[in-house]
């Protein structure tokens, strides 16, 4: 009688849990999934469409193996967009070797602005693709030196032959509109053994190759000693040298000078651009 009444008290909330042991499989399914597509990272295409040069970038060259070539275009298109010089050299030199010069001269363009080597050496082909052979040669002659540092400081040691140990401090500015970083401009201290001159300073650099340029220069300026055994009060001279260039990093140097009142010499120096002497000057 006692089995009789409590089977039907207990019917309720055993259905209950039955329901609820039912539904619990799907409840943890969907959490699951719901919890899944928070934490999923998002796609590279993803981070390309929200603003990321280095994804636009990434996603091209996969998109590039799996032959989706005019996908590709596009999100390189869009790196290029958003500043990545090397995403507008690949674009441009994809576009050139297509056949698609007119295509390929903008972001080329766009990377040889931001003074890219092989974006020049690309516009030389483009040029020469289209017949424009004097165009080419101009681009060429531009490569040589188009990646080198606008300003540097340069240090130099001179060992006169007379005996003794003597310095220079220099700016060089050699800028690309003044026949394409071939033409010098500066400022000399010159520091010893037995004078102290500040000159100013015009040269001409050969690049033979993009990274070896013989040079030639001239300074002239006053001394700012008072040495009586000088014979003349203004310092005019001239050096020949060789310069070996590391990119927009700096150079290495080597050559002879002399000057009018008789002095002659060996130097070495080492020049660095402007900014990065100045992010060494900082850590000193």
């Amino acid at each position: 009688m006692w089995t009789m009444v409590a089977a039907p008290a207990l019917r309720g909330p055993l259905q209950s849990l039955l329901r609820v042991s039912c539904l619990l499989p799907c409840l943890l399914t969907v959490a699951c999934v719901t919890t899944s597509e928070a934490t999923r990272a998002p796609s590279l295409e993803e981070k390309c469409n929200g603003g990321s040069a280095w994804a636009c970038e990434t996603w091209a060259k996969q998109l590039q193996v799996d032959n989706r070539m005019e996908e590709a275009d596009r999100a390189l298109g869009l790196a290029c967009a958003m500043g990545s010089t090397s995403a507008c050299l690949s674009q441009g030199k994809d576009r050139l070797s297509r056949g698609d010069l007119d295509g390929a001269e903008p972001p080329l363009l766009k990377a040889y602005d931001e003074e890219s080597e092989e974006a020049t050496l690309a516009l030389a082909d483009l040029e020469a693709a289209r017949g424009d052979v004097a165009g080419a040669a101009l681009f060429r002659y531009e490569a040589l030196s188009i990646d080198k540092s606008t300003t540097e400081f340069a240090l130099g040691w001179r060992v006169p032959f007379d005996g003794g140990m003597g310095m220079a401090l220099d700016v060089n500015v050699q800028p690309m509109g003044l026949k394409a970083r071939r033409l010098t401009l500066g400022a000399n201290l010159g520091l010893g053994p037995n004078q102290l001159s500040l000159n100013a300073t015009v040269g001409y650099q050969h690049f033979v190759t993009n990274w070896f340029a013989p040079y030639g220069r001239a300074l002239v300026g006053p001394y700012l000693d008072n040495s009586p055994s000088r014979r003349i009060p203004i310092n005019v001279g001239a050096e020949l040298g060789m310069k070996f260039f590391a990119g927009p990093i700096g150079h290495l140097g080597t050559g002879f000078g002399t000057s009018l009142d008789g002095s002659t010499y060996y130097f070495l120096e080492a020049g660095l651009d402007w900014l990065l002497t100045l992010a060494v000057l900082a850590h000193l």
